[in-house]
């Protein structure tokens, strides 16, 4: 955008044109009203928003911009303005919050002050509290429709900030330690030995990092010094916390580091209270951490491509005793959410940052990222992770379950037998692993599937790989773990006390439907495949929780008493 010497220097030229010809699509004039402080507030929003929604700009505030000659035309704004209860009023009144920033600059004209109110287009599109909008065209602002804003959304996503060039000599602004870092990963990564083997400036020039003698700064997020990012790229930063509480923590740093460098230091951070369960299998002993390794480094390098770089903020990680919050800024983008983020292809908001990771083998574009979380977790039988949008921030919590030893080997097990499980078959198992039973809904809400791919998920588990057994028909057709399954993971509960768990359930659900309707025997026959004698005795047991038999018979039915 243009300076403020740049606009005092336009001002000159106001004795030969008038102000509305120098407007611009960054820049307007608007004469300060002499109706009430509240009516030159809503002109400051309106404008503020449609500047930010045309990507940014300055309004001048004190110009009339019909009319002739400098003395004329500069009339100036009120000298005692509050600028911070100007500042409040426009992030109060705007939605996401915008902040401008306030300039007041010394003029002879007038009552010798002019404002500038310039604002950037990072969050766009911007609206008034109430919902209305305007977005800069040439020299006009004009109401921002549905497809205009459409049209916003789809720009917005084109556009990627780590594409654009560093306009200074890379080899000054390069980090060795950096490349070195990069090498380092790149070797764990087993990528391939041509690759590892070019120099330092072939290798930036092979993956896209350079454009002719200057970074990207997608290049120098990567490779760049700290000074050097910090400077041209101020937006970055991570930052790490180790947590005393929600409010107190203990240990804290901050840094500009390129991000190979930046996720080792966090990962060390991370390290020092990382506990390790060794399990002992045979001849060997292996060591399990409570935060898998590989479920860290995918989450911080998920956090650091996919951030918005338009916007400050910071990584952040914090270390609570039972729990990790990673947070990162920006929000999902189109279509993705909490609650289809397993399976919803990959739509990255920097695309050559992810291009330059790719290249190096240091993270897959193929949306695996999230599912390699899932799985690190699931397979020792932890939880998983919860992602949630916060504000303008994504926020991963991962908990500090314990390991699951029996879980780990019997997963290894099927392995050895050529079966493979997926995320969503895990996903099943570790639910039952914490409740007793668990139905076509359930299932499809926590493998993020829909109805019918749910169904077809836990037929599968029950008729292929015999992982589940059903219990019932139709509507009240529910699934355990089968008998082999139980016995191996789950040790201290035998089998018959899940059966005898398993008909308390049914119990629960034959009451719960019971509220809404009355059941014939043939009925609770059906959803529970039990016999006519079996739903007879059980309805006896549920006599003192109200349930009663009505009309004698193929009439007769069940209900319960005052429903």
């Amino acid at each position: 955008m243009r300076s403020v010497e740049e606009i005092e220097k336009l001002l000159d030229q106001l004795e030969d044109c008038i102000a509305d010809d120098l407007e611009a699509q960054d820049l307007d004039f608007k004469e300060w009203t002499d109706r009430s402080f509240g009516d030159n507030i809503k002109l400051i929003i309106k404008m503020a928003i449609c500047m930010a929604n045309g990507g940014g700009g300055h309004i001048v505030f004190g110009v009339a911009d019909k009319v002739q000659k400098r003395r004329n035309a500069i009339r100036g704004v009120p000298v005692d303005l509050d600028l911070y209860e100007l500042h409040k009023r426009v992030y109060e009144k705007t939605d996401p919050h915008l902040i401008p920033t306030f300039k007041e600059i010394t003029v002879p004209e007038g009552t010798g002050t002019l404002l500038i109110v310039s604002v950037t287009g990072e969050m766009a599109p911007y609206t008034n509290t109430d919902g209305s909008a305007t977005i800069r065209k040439g020299k006009d602002c004009i109401p921002l429709t549905g497809s205009l804003r459409k049209e916003m959304v789809g720009s917005s996503v084109a556009m990627d900030v780590t594409a654009e060039v560093v306009p200074e000599d890379w080899t000054t602004i390069v980090s060795a330690t950096a490349i070195e870092k990069v090498r380092e990963k790149m070797s764990e990564a087993n990528a391939p030995e041509d690759l590892l083997s070019l120099k330092d400036l072939d290798l930036l020039n092979s993956i896209g990092a350079l454009n002719g003698n200057y970074f990207t700064k997608g290049g120098l997020l990567i490779f760049g010094k700290s000074d050097a990012i910090q400077r041209l790229i101020p937006q970055y930063r991570w930052a790490y916390r180790k947590m005393l509480s929600d409010t107190d923590y203990i240990v804290r740093d901050d840094g500009y580091q390129p991000i190979p460098i930046a996720v080792h230091e966090l990962e060390r951070y991370l390290a020092t209270d990382n506990p390790i369960m060794t399990v002992e299998s045979g001849l060997f002993h292996h060591e399990f951490s409570t935060y898998p390794k590989i479920a860290i480094r995918e989450a911080l390098l998920n956090a650091f491509t996919h951030r918005d770089y338009r916007i400050h903020g910071a990584v952040m990680l914090k270390q609570y005793k039972d729990k990790l919050i990673l947070t990162n800024p920006g929000t999902f983008m189109d279509g993705i959410n909490p609650n289809n983020i397993i399976h919803h292809p990959s739509v990255p908001r920097n695309h050559h940052l992810m291009e330059l990771l790719d290249r190096l083998h240091l993270v897959n574009r193929s949306n695996m990222g999230v599912p390699r979380i899932y799985r690190s977790l699931l397979v020792e039988g932890k939880e998983p992770p919860s992602y949630r949008e916060v504000g303008n921030s994504i926020e991963l919590s991962l908990i500090a379950s314990s390991l699951f030893p029996g879980f780990k080997k019997f997963i290894a097990d099927l392995s050895s037998e050529n079966i493979h499980l997926d995320v969503d078959e895990l996903l099943v198992l570790q639910y039952l692993l914490r409740h007793e039973q668990i139905d076509t809904s359930t299932a499809a809400r926590v493998a993020q599937r829909t109805h019918d791919q749910a169904r077809e998920l836990l037929s599968k588990m029950t008729n292929e790989s015999q992982l589940l057994e059903a219990v019932g028909r139709g509507k009240g057709r529910y699934y355990t773990l089968s008998k082999t399954t139980s016995d191996i993971l789950k040790e201290e509960m035998s089998y018959e006390r899940q059966v005898n768990l398993d008909e308390e359930a049914v119990k629960m659900r034959i009451l719960s439907l019971l509220k809404d309707k009355d059941l014939t025997n043939q009925e609770i026959r059906k959803m529970t495949g039990w016999d006519r004698k079996k739903v007879y005795n059980v309805i006896k047991e549920l006599e003192s929780e109200g349930v009663q038999r009505v009309g004698w018979g193929r009439s007769a039915a069940y209900t319960l008493k005052d429903k």
